[in-house]
């Protein structure tokens, strides 16, 4: 009997189809599979956030001569406790190509490389309308119309509460970074330091530097979400870039501006055509040439 058994168990091995001998290592070709499957899935999502990101660097892209490059316009407001304060204009000639109309509205057409991809930060815009700008301190331009000009966390206080109970409290600066076509549910990135640098990445963002109560921080992307968009998203709809006649870049004012100096860096020539220029169809005259100066070109 046991014979038997023993024979009955070595054919129903044999028809199984178990030849490895004890010891044996089990195929690996599945194993090599999985691992090469697994090796290419990583390779590709590494790919693709490289190419993402290697596409965010390289926008807004610099308007060079014969090759105009990026116009973005981003929305952008002070929030002090409870209100925004009145539009921040430039504090002296646009140099970079990232400043203001006193609009509300950052205009970002670089001149040059380095305000352009990467370098096109939002330390380039405080630059231009005065502003100095940390997470633990901010400093209003002497053009404001607001009265304090210095703002610091964990020093100024902002007023909570209602009427009857109302008390002060310690402030904290944060900046609040909105997706293009942002809304009254579109919940922003909360930035607490390094606001200086800080990528503007692309057309239709909106940036909200707002001084809150302490104790209102780290709800205030959930909580408030867009109850703090900056009042110029009307303006984002449709931006003007027409300047005034003196370029001062008042409302209403665009990118004519004045071509910035060089220094130290190559500036591109304007790339729009003079508005000026002589007619190309004009019968000759017979009357003496006369000595014309030359037509004033803008700058992107």
């Amino acid at each position: 009997m046991d014979s038997q058994r023993s024979l009955r168990k070595i054919q129903r091995v044999q028809r199984a189809g178990v030849t490895r001998a004890a010891g044996q290592r089990r195929p690996v070709g599945f194993a090599l599979l999985l691992v090469a499957i697994t090796v290419v899935g990583v390779t590709l999502i590494i790919f693709a956030r490289g190419s993402y990101r290697a596409a965010a660097v390289s926008s807004p892209k610099v308007n060079l001569p014969g090759s105009p490059g990026d116009h973005f316009h981003n929305a952008f407001g002070i929030y002090l406790c409870d209100k925004f304060i009145e539009p921040l204009s430039d504090a002296g000639p646009d140099t970079t190509g990232i400043h203001s109309h006193a609009d509300g509205l950052i205009h970002i057409h670089p001149y040059l490389q380095s305000s352009s991809g990467g370098n096109a930060q939002m330390g380039k815009f405080f630059e231009m309308v005065g502003l100095e700008a940390t997470g633990q301190k901010v400093v209003l331009p002497a053009g404001s119309t607001e009265k304090k000009k210095t703002w610091q966390s964990g020093k100024d206080t902002c007023n909570v509460g209602d009427k009857a109970k109302k008390k002060t409290e310690k402030g904290q600066w944060v900046l609040l970074e909105y997706p293009p076509q942002a809304g009254p549910e579109t919940v922003p990135t909360v930035h607490k330091e390094g606001f200086d640098g800080l990528s503007i990445r692309t057309d239709g963002q909106a940036w909200t530097m707002a001084f809150l109560p302490a104790s209102q921080v780290d709800s205030v992307a959930s909580k408030r979400k867009g109850d703090l968009l900056p009042p110029s998203m009307e303006e984002l709809k449709n931006p003007s870039d027409q300047l005034e006649p003196d370029g001062s870049g008042a409302p209403g004012s665009g990118d004519q501006g004045v071509v910035p100096p060089v220094t130290g860096e190559s500036v591109p020539a304007p790339i729009k055509p003079p508005t000026d220029a002589a007619p190309t169809d004009a019968a000759p005259s017979t009357a003496a040439p006369t000595e014309k100066a030359p037509a004033t070109s803008a700058a992107g």
